[in-house]
């Protein structure tokens, strides 16, 4: 059941946090060779595990088609990822990382998780502990699909 009580504050102070640690994280990986669009396009390319249809990526990635074909034009002359027709669909095109497109997205990773896990180090057991249970929660929220607030 929904909890509609929840102090308006609280949703605000909740929400400048995540973004206080989501900068944090991101000034963390600023050595990255990749402007963050790429680095964010190539992430989906590999959740999309082979699969990544052009338009598909479009709509993960909330772009439209020509912003996308500029990003896959960069990456592509980078050698960071492969293109290939679909067997079934030959009018269609999948794109897959390649192993240099996997390499820059995992040193990206590396980056933050270094600085997280230095940070963690720091908190008392019981604090990190209460923590990483409610990074649980908070894929959770993620992953919710709420209905959008509409706004008059």
């Amino acid at each position: 059941m929904p909890n509609s009580s929840i102090p308006a504050e609280a949703v605000s102070r909740l929400r400048l946090q995540l973004m206080a640690l989501t900068r944090r994280l991101r000034q963390e990986a600023q050595d990255d060779e990749l402007p963050f669009a790429q680095l964010s396009l190539l992430a989906s390319i590999e959740r999309a595990d082979g699969a990544a249809t052009p338009s598909a990526l479009a709509r993960a990635e909330k772009l439209r088609s020509s912003n996308l074909a500029s990003l896959l034009r960069e990456l592509d002359a980078g050698g960071l990822i492969l293109r290939a027709g679909d067997p079934e669909d030959g009018r269609k095109v999948r794109i897959r990382l390649s192993g240099a497109g996997r390499q820059v997205l995992d040193a990206h990773r590396l980056r933050k998780d270094d600085w997280l896990r230095a940070a963690l180090a720091e908190l008392p057991p019981q604090r990190l502990e209460l923590l990483l249970a409610a990074g649980e929660l908070l894929a959770e929220l993620a992953a919710a699909e709420t209905p959008a607030v509409r706004r008059s």
